[in-house]
């Protein structure tokens, strides 16, 4: 069963948001992405992460990883390990991730005082600019880059093992709509397309993107939304 928000799959926050505003900037945050790429590391996922059970992801190497090599901890001091491991096993991970603010803790990723802001985020001031702006958020976490290249997908998969739904409070970002993100719904093997350039869904349930024809980034932000924006898009008795 999805874990449905306010009776939707998806919510678009479209209107809510100086989304013109942002898409103006484009060009600059398109700069962001390619500059902060130094880095970029492939999106880690556990195999019982995924709606297919038959993949292996990064997790499942890294946390069981001991091979001696020399120049292993040079790969782990610059944050390639993940990357090498790709050619060394068959490794489902779809999309890449850059890595602006990152958490040092899943549990809290969306408290400002337990992420810690990479050398990254000197690209991106004129999006933290235009988020303060919208007063989304009372505090935000982490931010984090996703990028497709062309024919890449998202695989689809859930961010939870559990059970129960954490409501987190996030947005997600796509101006170019390149990328064709879904939430799919397991019961009617209905994909629930994200309609918009921004807004959120229940990350428990199944998601990904299917393959880009172009290349493409998404952005996600995690934090705790302000009262004032969740009142405006009449989420507050379910956030609350």
């Amino acid at each position: 069963m999805m874990h449905l928000i306010n009776n939707q799959p998806t919510i678009d926050f479209s209107l809510y948001v100086n989304i013109d505003q942002l898409l103006d900037i484009k060009p600059y945050l398109d700069y962001a992405v390619v500059k902060s790429s130094k880095i970029i590391t492939p999106s880690r996922y556990s195999g019982n992460q995924f709606l297919d059970q038959h993949g292996i992801g990064l997790t499942d190497i890294l946390d069981s990883y001991s091979g001696e090599y020399p120049f292993i901890q040079d790969l782990k001091d610059n944050d390639q390990l993940a990357s090498w491991l790709r050619y060394q096993f068959d490794i489902i991970y779809g999309q890449q991730s850059v890595q602006i603010i990152y958490p040092t803790s899943w549990s809290t990723k969306h408290l400002k005082e337990s992420c810690v802001p990479t050398e990254n985020i000197k690209y991106f001031k004129l999006f933290f600019d235009w988020l303060e702006e919208q007063k989304i958020f009372s505090q935000f976490g982490r931010v984090i880059v996703f990028t497709n290249e062309p024919g890449v997908n998202t695989p689809t998969h859930y961010d939870y093992k559990n059970d129960v739904s954490s409501k987190d409070e996030f947005i997600w970002i796509n101006l170019d709509n390149r990328k064709k993100f879904f939430v799919y719904d397991t019961e009617t093997k209905i994909k629930h397309y994200l309609a918009g350039q921004i807004g959120t869904f229940n990350n428990h349930d199944y998601h990904g993107a299917e393959p880009s024809e172009f290349a493409t980034w998404s952005l996600r932000v995690d934090g705790i939304f302000s009262n004032s924006f969740l009142e405006k898009t009449n989420l507050i008795d379910y956030f609350r």
